[in-house]
Parts: structure tokens; sequence; C-alpha cells
């Protein structure tokens, strides 16, 4: 389907926009909360890392803590991505989500998205090791030759991020499996690749507008990404709740 429509990268920017703008403030108030609570998670993971070798600290009891904050950290981010992708779904069929929308919390699609995270970083590990292998061996030969490695390592890594960059509606909206979700991004993405490459560079320098505006616009640019990539994947892979992430339970 992807390859016979290529991604009107303009078009899916504005109903991204538009489907925020069906419900500004109930985005910006869920991804402050998310915020916060990524915050939070943090605090505790820098506090255990602070203190764990300190006089008299007990090693067990900080680093419980840190796990702990870790552990809320990766929930956060699935719960508070669940979220923004069933609210901007819903705003893109021309509804508005509410709060009970995109706080529900979905076991389910957060066990999926979790493996194909897990999926995701065992991919760019396993680019970084070979290029460092790699480059140790040439610099035997040369030292200026250990850099290509790592170059080749970088846009590889670049390649992956942008076929992938659809996984989080692939697993959680269609229900595919990470490899299935792996394969599918490829073969949409293959052949568009440089359009959206162009359409990431959009949604990164969206981010980083907003992040300069005080950091304050980040609450309005992370929900506007959000809805315009659900855009970006409803054009390329239509608009089927396959999983049923949008029924309540």
């Amino acid at each position: 389907m992807g390859e016979s429509q290529p991604l009107p990268i303009a078009a899916v920017i504005g109903r991204g926009w538009q489907a925020f703008a069906r419900a500004p403030w109930l985005f910006v108030g869920f991804t402050l909360l998310g915020l916060l609570l990524s915050f939070m998670s943090q605090w505790f993971q820098d506090l255990a890392s602070n203190s764990i070798g300190a006089e008299g600290a007990s090693p067990l009891g900080w680093g419980l803590l840190f796990v702990l904050g870790l552990s809320m950290s990766v929930v956060v981010s699935l719960w508070m991505n669940i979220g923004l992708l069933r609210g901007a779904w819903i705003a893109l069929a021309g509804n508005k989500p509410s709060w009970t929308d995109v706080s529900r919390w979905d076991g389910q699609a957060m066990r999926r998205l979790f493996l194909m995270a897990l999926l995701l970083l065992g991919v760019n590990v396993l680019i970084l090791v070979i290029a460092g292998l790699s480059g140790a061996l040439l610099s035997l030969i040369r030292f200026e030759l250990s850099a290509l490695p790592l170059l080749a390592a970088a846009l590889v890594m670049l390649y992956v991020a942008i076929t992938q960059m659809f996984h989080l509606p692939l697993v959680v909206a269609r229900g595919d499996s990470p490899q299935q979700a792996f394969q599918a991004g490829r073969h949409v993405a293959d052949p568009q690749f440089f359009r959206l490459l162009g359409f990431a560079v959009l949604l990164v320098l969206i981010g980083v507008a907003g992040l300069l505006l005080l950091g304050v616009g980040v609450l309005v640019a992370a929900p506007v990404m959000a809805c315009s990539l659900v855009a970006a994947y409803q054009h390329l892979f239509g608009d089927d709740d396959r999983s049923g992430f949008l029924k309540a339970d």
C-alpha cells in the first residue's frame, strides 16, 4: 500500500495539527502529566546513583530505589506513548478524545510495545558492537580507518530509525509482533526512504522548536508530532484498529 501512495508530507502535518486542535488542552495536560512522572522517575534514579556510594549508605536500598525509578520510567513512557497514539487516532477520525481515552491502561499494548523497544535496542546494540569490533581490527592496519565502521554504523542506525518510525502504531493498533512490525516498516519505507527522511527531519524540527520556547513549547510539539505521525501511518497503512486498542476494556 505504501509503495503506491507517496507520503504527502505537508498534508499529514496539517492533519496532525488539526487533530491536535480538536482537544489542545487535553493533549497538553496529558503530555505535562507524562513529563512530570518521567522527571520524578529520573529523580529517583539520580538520587539512588548519587547516594549508593556514600558512606554508611545501604547499597541494597539505593539499588532498589534505582530499579524502581528505572521501571517507573519505562512504564510511564509506554503508557504516555500509547495514550498519545489513542488520542491522536480518535482526533484524526474527527472526534474529540476524552481524558479516559488517553489515560486508559492497556497492558497488552504496553507489552507489545515493550518487546518492540527491546528488539530495536538489540538491533542498534548489535550494529554498534559490530562497528566497534570492525574499527578495532582496522585500527591495527591504520588508525584513521577505524572511523569508517563507525560512520557506516551511523548510516545503518539512521536507516533503522527511519524504516521503523511507525513501529508504535504497527504493534499497538495493528497488533503486529515485533518481527512483523520490523518487516512491515521496511517494506513500506524502503521505496520512499528519502521522503520519510524529510518527514522525520520536519518532526524533529517541530520538537526542537518546542524546546527552544523555554521548554514549554514541547507540551504542544510532542502531541502535534504524535498526531502527524499517526496521520502519516494511516495514509500508508490504513486506519483499521485491528487490535481493538480504541475499545474500552
